[in-house]
């Protein structure tokens, strides 16, 4: 049986955009406030889970809020008109049903296109409702409902406002309004303020189409630039400054839409309910999802809070450029970066040369011959696991001082990775490539030789990313996964022209230890002999996280090269300390190894001033970033947070030790 008490207040929270219980169970509660709306609201929630366990439909797809509110928001508009009688029920349970199957339906062919189905089935139902009941005269003579709910004011130029939101729920009332209002502020500062900002904008804007303010203050319909505001402005699009300006303009665009929609709907008595809102949001998903936007929030979380820290946590911790692996083993040097002084001009800006130094000099003896070049002959790796594409093997190497100007790519590797980009590796040694067009290769796999081959005046590495298949395609930026200098170690970075740089050398067994699996339990006990109990746990994306008895959640991932951890929910707790003390763990068995991390604003601060920075960083990014150094000692970490010694015995934590607590493996 689906667990009914788990779903009940899902779409009430869901009709703001938010995902919480106790918000759901107030606004539960708060829908009472008209009794036919609250009880027909209910009722119809109730009966299209009852239809959902009828045709055997999985649990988790209602879990999905759409199916739920879609029919909760046709309940309260049947309750808001009609009185609760047997016939208005049965008009309910046949119209929930049925919003139900078209719920379905549209959210498999929306789905294609990437276009959520918000609230237009709740609208498509009632307008058959509106349009069904001019023929049941008995309806609007017997049961059509007045409404003596107490109301108040509190300002006249807010009073519209608090009863617009209230009319999301069928409640247009000012005290409705002003509660669902400190709702929103408690849950989403975002939220409020682009619902109070759209919503005086849409007034503004068409009182000059009016030429009358009073008129557009009172516009019953006016709850659409509210509702427009906050979907584009936070929920579908990341809260950000030009996201807020888009979500601006698509306000504007509603109000015309409102009123055009209005004249043509009163012809047949029918309100335009969300339709306004409906069409501009989903024309505004397809087009950004369809161009690959850069700030279309792909990672919708609980509020537009969590999607703006969780977005840039991730980009300033690992960067937005694409990512590959440098191309060789051991130190080189970099001879020519992106914008070179030489050759990577134009179209062909974003690669990179390497070369192999030796007290400041790239060869030994006088360098006539490209066998004194110390890179010469070197391996050269794969930057990416892809299928070759395209190669070059016969050109020969140039002698020092030669260039070949007819074949300026010389002997070269075109790669396809996974991801759909192209990576291209140059100037090779002849006969020297060692795969086939058509092989799949893996990022590290031996691919080639260094050489001299094609416009190249000495041996070296050139490594470009592309648009194209074709040899010599426009470039595109990257950035290099990751390299140490010195004794620092840099994660999605770009070394600089004449630096020095080495690549990591993997200790596989650390890889090993690791590797948590699903349902694992690692025990512990703190200093006090209290028991301590972590699981292996994921969730329905196909994330993994280590979840406690309290149910607090630290969310983690593997590379190749990397262990981290990228997301925490909860409260206090010795998984939010881990995080903190140990967000990087890289599989190197190296000594005194430095390294620096972003972490989350809600690490580091209480919940009011969290609230307040994540708020701030939705105009100005910046304000979130605040790195911590780190320093790798095999599997000692020391930062300021404090000393922590992350012992390894066959896999994963077997103790940690910080200057603030110990928790020591007792399984």
């Amino acid at each position: 049986m689906i667990k009914k008490a788990t779903l009940i207040f899902k779409p009430y929270s869901a009709l703001l955009f938010l995902d919480n219980k106790i918000a759901g169970a107030i606004l539960f509660a708060l829908s009472f406030l008209i009794p036919s709306v609250g009880i027909s609201g209910i009722f119809a929630v109730f009966t299209t889970i009852i239809f959902a366990e009828l045709i055997t439909l999985r649990e988790e797809v209602l879990e999905n809020g759409f199916y739920l509110y879609n029919s909760l928001l046709v309940g309260m508009g049947i309750g808001y008109i009609f009185s609760p009688t047997l016939l208005s029920f049965f008009l309910i349970l046949i119209l929930s049903s049925f919003t139900f199957l078209l719920s379905f339906v549209l959210y498999r062919i929306f789905s294609v296109y990437k276009i959520p189905i918000l609230s237009l089935p709740f609208s498509i139902i009632t307008m058959i409702a509106y349009l069904a009941s001019l023929k049941y005269s008995y309806l609007y003579s017997n049961l059509i409902n007045s409404h003596n709910t107490f109301d108040m004011h509190i300002y006249s130029l807010l009073d519209p406002f608090f009863r617009s939101i209230g009319t999301i729920f069928f409640l247009p009332n000012v005290l409705a309004g002003l509660v669902i209002s400190l709702i929103i502020l408690y849950f989403s500062r975002i939220i409020f303020f682009m619902g109070i900002i759209s919503f005086y904008l849409g007034i503004f804007i068409h009182s000059l189409l009016l030429s009358s303010f009073t008129q557009a203050l009172n516009d019953p319909y006016a709850f659409n630039y509210i509702l427009v505001g906050i979907a584009l402005g936070g929920i579908f699009l990341l809260p950000t400054l030009k996201n807020y300006i888009l979500a601006f303009l698509g306000v504007i665009m509603s109000v015309v839409i409102v009123d055009a929609m209005d004249v043509f709907f009163n012809y047949y008595a029918i309100p335009v309910f969300t339709i306004p809102f409906n069409i501009i949001v989903m024309m505004f998903i397809f087009v950004l999802s369809s161009i690959y936007y850069k700030e279309f929030n792909y990672n919708i979380k609980k509020t537009p809070e969590k999607s703006l820290s969780y977005y840039l946590s991730n980009i300033f911790r690992f960067g937005k450029d694409i990512k590959i692996a440098l191309p060789f083993s051991g130190e080189w040097s970099v001879y020519q970066a992106f914008n070179g002084e030489w050759t990577h001009k134009g179209k062909w800006k974003y690669a990179y040369d390497f070369v192999i130094e030796n007290d400041d000099k790239t060869h030994k003896n006088e360098g006539l011959y490209v066998s004194d070049y110390y890179c010469f002959g070197q391996s050269v790796l794969s930057p990416v696991n892809g299928y070759v594409v395209a190669l070059r093997n016969d050109l020969v190497d140039n002698i020092i001082g030669e260039v070949d100007r007819i074949n300026n790519w010389g002997n070269y590797v075109i790669i396809k990775n996974d991801a759909g980009y192209f990576v291209e590796i140059s100037h090779l040694m002849q006969n020297s490539i060692s795969v086939n067009v058509g092989d799949y290769i893996h990022q590290g796999q031996i691919i080639a030789k260094c050489g001299n081959s094609g416009y190249s005046p000495e041996p070296h590495i050139h490594i470009q990313l592309q648009k194209f298949a074709i040899l010599g395609s426009e470039t595109i930026p990257f950035v290099f996964s990751e390299y140490l200098k010195e004794n620092k170690l840099f994660y999605n970075s770009l070394p600089k022209k004449d630096e020095k740089i080495k690549s990591l050398i993997i200790d596989k067994s650390m890889q090993l230890r690791f590797n948590f699996i699903l349902d694992d339990i690692y025990r512990f006990v703190n200093e006090k002999n209290e028991k301590i109990e972590f699981k292996v746990d994921m969730n329905s994306l196909g994330e993994f996280y280590f979840k406690d008895k309290n149910n607090n959640k630290l969310y983690f991932y593997s590379t190749a090269s990397l262990f981290y951890f990228y997301n925490y929910e909860g409260e206090e707790s010795y998984l939010k300390e881990i995080f903190k003390l140990a967000p990087k763990i890289p599989f190197i068995n190296a000594k005194n190894i430095e390294y620096s991390d972003v972490l989350p604003v809600y690490l580091l601060n209480d919940k009011i001033k969290s609230a307040l920075i994540e708020f701030i960083a939705s105009f100005k990014p910046s304000i979130y970033k605040k790195e911590f150094s780190y320093n790798f000692n095999s599997l000692i970490l020391s930062s300021q947070f404090g000393n922590v010694t992350l012992e390894s015995y066959k896999k994963g934590f077997e103790k940690i030790e910080t200057k603030e607590f110990t928790l020591r493996r007792i399984d």
